[in-house]
């Protein structure tokens, strides 16, 4: 019977914990769900082989009774965890659609199916043509983690795993969408487990940092005009919060060009990216959120939209709001969550045509980009379980 296993020194990877820009020190349960982790790999037939790890290096020892029922206890309070979790996020996403069905009550669907198509034709190509700009500046997050992580991947690569990853996390989730497509792809390209959870850790800080930089700026400069029954959303007055947002950025930066030694927190241990890389960051997040409420924007009735009626600053701070509460809930795809905070926050009097552009935009940036991501992702399936069949040939003549 086999409960507990360790990858002694000799038989670790030489990057393991070693020189690495993120390095992971863990106790024995996390310990275990890594080499769990790598043990499972070594058997799935999608994992390169380049990265097995022999499983005669790994000395195997059998556990006590004890640990062996803290492992039971473990793994049934991650269970559990994951059953609160879920059905969390359920209770969310149902809250949500019946808040914005109570305040869709009193319009005309057949009015919003007129304003769907009362949207110019050439507003639609220009939120495809941004919707394209913005998919390409999404494949700066994954360069920028490959680069702090050092290492090389083909930028082919890097586009395809960013396009496919942001695709189906936009209508999936990150949890069931864009984080378990990383972890396929940089798996197979010769990434470690610890160096995905790395990977995905540096896509997130870049996410805040950008949200963040956005927000402050919005909130402290622009003008903005929100509807007195949607301020309460922001609890404090938006000029708190700009500034709170901006102090989160300064300090960020701050600490990437003063602070070289790695940071310890409990288990983990991070060393910050430089200054140059820190700046990109910013650069791309912002870059993202300003190109996706652009999306938005364009697809709203031009007699609705200018600088005395719904200016882009205000969208953009709905937006903002909206992706805050969307991935801190981590409902897939935001469904209910994202209508419900934009219907709230943009003026109710324009009611039918911000819903027309709720789902337009709905059409144009998450539905159709995750069909052409899935056509690229069983693509690539159908191309490297091709390689995997004609690779064992080739050894044997």
């Amino acid at each position: 019977m086999v409960a507990e296993c360790t990858i002694s020194p000799s038989a670790r990877p030489s990057n393991w914990l070693q020189g690495r820009p993120v390095q992971f020190v863990a106790d024995r349960g996390l310990r275990f769900r890594k080499l769990f982790a790598i043990s499972k790999a070594h058997f799935l037939p999608n994992t390169d082989p380049s990265t097995k790890i022999p499983m005669e290096r790994l000395p195997i020892t059998t556990a006590s009774g004890e640990e062996m029922r803290a492992d039971q206890a473990d793994t049934l309070t991650r269970r559990l965890g994951d059953i609160v979790k879920y059905s969390l996020m359920l209770l969310v996403m149902l809250v949500a659609c019946f808040f914005l069905a109570k305040k869709l009550e009193d319009i005309s669907w057949v009015g919003v199916q007129q304003a769907l198509f009362s949207i110019p034709p050439q507003n639609i190509a220009f939120a495809f043509i941004l919707t394209t700009a913005n998919f390409c500046l999404l494949t700066g997050y994954d360069l920028i983690a490959v680069r702090y992580l050092q290492k090389k991947v083909p930028v082919r690569r890097v586009m395809a795993g960013a396009v496919i990853g942001y695709a189906l996390s936009n209508v999936f989730g990150w949890l069931l969408g864009g984080t378990a497509v990383r972890y396929r792809l940089y798996r197979r390209w010769g990434f470690s487990p610890v160096e995905i959870i790395a990977f995905v850790m540096i896509l997130s800080i870049t996410f805040w940092l950008g949200m963040f930089l956005l927000a402050g700026i919005a909130f402290t400069v622009l003008p903005i005009k929100l509807p007195e029954d949607s301020r309460g959303l922001l609890v404090l007055d938006h000029h708190v919060w700009g500034w709170i947002f901006l102090s989160v950025v300064a300090a960020y930066l701050i600490c990437s060009a003063l602070i070289r030694k790695p940071i310890r927190w409990k288990t983990y241990c991070y060393t910050l990216p430089p200054l140059r890389l820190s700046i990109m960051q910013l650069i791309v997040s912002a870059g993202d959120f300003v190109l996706a409420s652009a999306v938005l924007y364009v697809l709203l009735p031009p007699n609705l939209t200018g600088p005395d009626q719904i200016n882009f600053s205000t969208v953009l701070v709905s937006y903002l709001t909206a992706m805050i509460l969307v991935v801190m809930t981590h409902v897939p795809g935001g469904a209910g969550v994202l209508e419900a905070v934009l219907v709230t926050m943009l003026p109710p009097e324009a009611k039918v045509p911000i819903v027309a552009a709720i789902v337009m935009f709905r059409v144009i940036y998450y539905l159709i980009p995750a069909a052409v991501a899935g056509i690229m992702w069983i693509y690539m399936e159908a191309a490297w379980k091709l390689s995997r069949k004609e690779t064992p040939q080739l050894e044997g003549q």
